[in-house]
């Protein structure tokens, strides 16, 4: 388990004990109400003191990572990789990274193969990987990664494109190719296009890629504000 996520677990139960703690407060609270009237004025008055004090925590800075309300958006850590070759990969293998996870996924979607880091058993051994998948490290899948990146093509690309492109072909290479030709290379186009599919691969097989859905339009949007940022820096930088 790696360090941010169980920095957010405890943030998350610190949290949870917030919530329970207020809940109780507020029962007993309800139930000492019948207690006489100076027993529950006394009563009262340190609760008070005590639900204001949760209070006061509570209002405190969040420990999650900042997310976007209407789009569920976790931004990436660091945007200020200089958007060379080696800047657009490092940055493209964190957004993977962060939307693919560490555990070990016994069917992966219509392969139904196993899967770590957002990478299939017969891709790992095909880039020479000899052991289980389950077994991976994330330096092993970094450098499966690379590999793919080369692969793909993306490293031809403009910077901020080559970094959309790589998520697509880490999902589906046949997909991200057909985008590319599709879009001519216009980002937004591209994501459009790429979130449509989704939805019509839902409809058509419920059963199989349904519950994708939801985690795949997380993705696009993740993606699309990622993008803005990206050009948005890219801009200032230059002016």
């Amino acid at each position: 388990m790696n360090i941010a996520f169980k920095q957010d677990m405890a943030g998350y139960t610190d949290m949870l004990d917030i919530i329970v703690m207020n809940q109780i407060a507020q029962k007993k609270r309800f139930d000492l109400s019948r207690v006489t009237h100076s027993n529950n004025t006394k009563f009262n008055n340190i609760l008070n003191q005590k639900v204001s004090r949760l209070n006061n925590v509570s209002n405190q800075p969040s420990p999650f990572k900042k997310v976007d309300k209407h789009l569920n958006i976790t931004p990436l850590l660091e945007l200020n990789i200089p958007l060379d070759n080696k800047g657009c990969f490092e940055t493209a293998l964190e957004f993977v990274l962060r939307h693919e996870g560490d555990r070990l996924v016994n069917k992966d979607g219509a392969s139904g193969e196993s899967s770590r880091y957002g990478i299939l058993q017969s891709t790992a051994r095909s880039m020479g990987f000899k052991g289980h998948i389950k077994d991976i490290t994330r330096e092993q899948a970094k450098a499966i990664y690379e590999k793919l990146w080369e692969m793909s093509g993306a490293a031809k690309l403009p910077p901020i494109l080559s970094i959309v492109y790589f998520d697509t072909y880490v999902n589906s290479p046949a997909m991200a190719k057909k985008l590319l030709a599709k879009s001519g290379g216009d980002i937004n186009t591209f994501l459009n296009m790429r979130e449509q599919r989704y939805t019509r691969l839902a409809e058509r097989r419920p059963d199989v890629f349904g519950r994708y859905l939801k985690g795949w339009k997380n993705r696009v949007n993740n993606l699309k504000a990622m993008v803005a940022k990206l050009q948005a820096n890219d801009i200032a930088k230059k002016g």
